[in-house]
């Protein structure tokens, strides 16, 4: 099980131990508009404390308990534990009150506030648990992504994302029952927006473009493909230098350099580029900027380092590779670039020392064992 599964288990574990249970009698009757229900037996009927605490003034009570608590309190072990024994006397009850209980938990959730995000998850999950289809799964997805948003504002940015990738496997799963569920389309677009996945979004975007027939969504999202339109290509520059197609990225990189050119990111892969094609010095001056923008970013101290070595500037590679084991110690790979510094250098005492904490670390690497050979001869 993952970690977000396990959150997840856990989280509705909580909510179910959140959960009392108050027993009514045989013959106990509920009220409901001209409806009334009547046990035939002894009923445990389950109610949350402080719900049932902050609720007591404001209702009519019915055996020393209101109608609204029991429901809410049906609902959340709906929502959290729906193999639960009693649901099937439950289920009785509401039939015969002939209470809809599904469009009530779409309207509980539209009116909860910012306090109660947690309510709105787990009466989003009883939906589902009721019955999943493109409505419920966005309904539900809907509450989860309030709640990780909620979460990412007060700083639990481990939180938040488990219940934004949560919301985004229900949003898909929309698709799954109708792929042509705008709505699904017009929320995944953010939720790849906010994860870096810009393509993705972009293709998400205009699927929701032929399909959704509100006019000022379609006029939000156009806005938002034209902002996207840069990221887009970052995405699809920084992919082409990873494949090794390094002047089919700078075409696409390079004109961003004017409107991003404080974004770290796109500096970093041009440098990459630039040193993949050999032009050691051009990728120096990119890195630096790196550097300045992010003192300490460690693929871009280890790149200019490695520029520093193929232009034979072996001592302040060496120095670069010094600043970047004091951030990361023990990266095997940093130790055999500093060795190598250290060797063109004439510095072969300091080299050996580092090739061989680069093989405490990992025995078997190869290029440390390639460097020692060299030292040994």
């Amino acid at each position: 099980m993952n970690k977000k599964d396990k959150y997840f288990e856990e989280f509705y574990e909580k909510k179910r131990n959140d959960i009392s249970f108050i027993s009514l009698k045989k013959g106990a009757s509920i009220k409901f508009k001209d409806r009334i229900f009547t046990t035939d037996k002894e009923l445990p009927v389950p109610v949350r404390v402080q719900k049932l605490l902050e609720d007591i003034k404001k209702q009519n009570e019915m055996d020393g308990i209101t109608l609204n608590n029991i429901i809410d309190g049906i609902i959340y072990i709906i929502g959290s534990d729906v193999n639960f024994g009693f649901l099937t006397e439950y289920e009785k009850m509401l039939e015969e009150l002939n209470f809809d209980i599904k469009p009530y938990i779409v309207y509980c959730i539209n009116k909860f506030d910012e306090n109660e995000c947690e309510d709105g998850v787990v009466y989003g999950k009883a939906l589902v648990n009721l019955e999943e289809n493109e409505k419920s799964c966005f309904v539900y997805a809907s509450a989860l992504e309030k709640m990780g948003l909620k979460h990412n504002d007060e700083g639990r940015e481990e939180k938040g994302q488990y219940f934004l990738e949560e919301a985004n496997k229900y949003f898909e799963k929309c698709l799954d029952y109708d792929d042509k569920f705008a709505l699904a389309y017009y929320k995944l677009g953010f939720y790849y927006k906010r994860s870096q996945q810009y393509v993705k979004a972009e293709l998400t975007w205009n699927k929701h473009q032929l399909i959704d027939d509100d006019v000022l969504r379609i006029d939000e999202i156009r806005n938002e493909l034209i902002q996207l339109r840069p990221y887009v290509d970052f995405e699809k520059g920084y992919n082409l230098i990873l494949k090794e197609k390094p002047e089919e990225g700078l075409d696409l990189l390079l004109p961003l350099v004017k409107e991003l050119g404080g974004w770290w990111n796109l500096l970093f892969f041009i440098g990459l580029a630039y040193r993949m094609l050999e032009q050691y010095d051009i990728a120096e001056t990119y890195f630096e900027n790196v550097l300045k923008l992010e003192e300490e970013q460690k693929d871009a101290l280890n790149e200019l380092g490695l520029c520093k070595l193929c232009r034979g500037k072996y001592v302040e590679a060496a120095e670069l590779f010094t600043d970047l084991l004091n951030i990361e110690p023990g990266n095997c790979e940093v130790f055999c670039n500093r060795a190598v510094a250290y060797m063109y250098n004439n510095q072969l005492d300091r080299a050996m020392e580092d090739i061989h904490t680069a093989l405490k670390i990992n025995p078997a690497d190869p290029v440390a064992l390639s460097i020692k050979a060299e030292l040994d001869k």
